[in-house]
């Protein structure tokens, strides 16, 4: 996962830095180890997608 705001590249998100928006763990939020940007994590169809055509 590449985060927009920083461009920092990362495997899994940092749970430790999620500002916690009370649905506990089962939100769809990434948040980076890098800036702290949250962001929504790909579908599992996207991320396919993404790895036939390497983008």
């Amino acid at each position: 996962m590449k985060c927009p705001l920083c461009g920092n590249e990362f495997e899994k998100a940092d749970e430790t830095k999620c500002t916690g928006c009370g649905k506990l763990h089962s939100c769809n939020k990434q948040c980076c180890p890098n800036c702290g940007y949250e962001l929504v994590q790909e579908a599992k169809i996207i991320q396919s997608i993404r790895r036939f055509f390497k983008w």
